[in-house]
């Protein structure tokens, strides 16, 4: 069983319009502020995972339980 927790429909849909809209993300990930570009938001076994290029303008996909978002930019 795993231990996936559903990211809410609000934060889904900010996910989503962020993307649309190539708004840059600043979120929280393993007690570490940083600004994210998000790409894609997947569905991939039960779990949903965001797609997006961190500071260093390297492509990372992460569980998006594990993402605080903190602010659009």
């Amino acid at each position: 069983m795993s231990d996936y927790q559903r990211i809410s429909c609000e934060t889904h849909s900010i996910y989503e319009l962020a993307i649309m809209r190539n708004q840059s993300m600043q979120v929280n990930i393993d007690g570490r502020t940083q600004t994210i570009q998000p790409k894609d938001i997947i569905t991939k076994i039960s779990a949903e995972y965001l797609i997006f290029m961190d500071e260093d303008n390297v492509q990372q996909e992460l569980r998006a339980d594990k993402i605080i978002l903190q602010d659009i930019l």
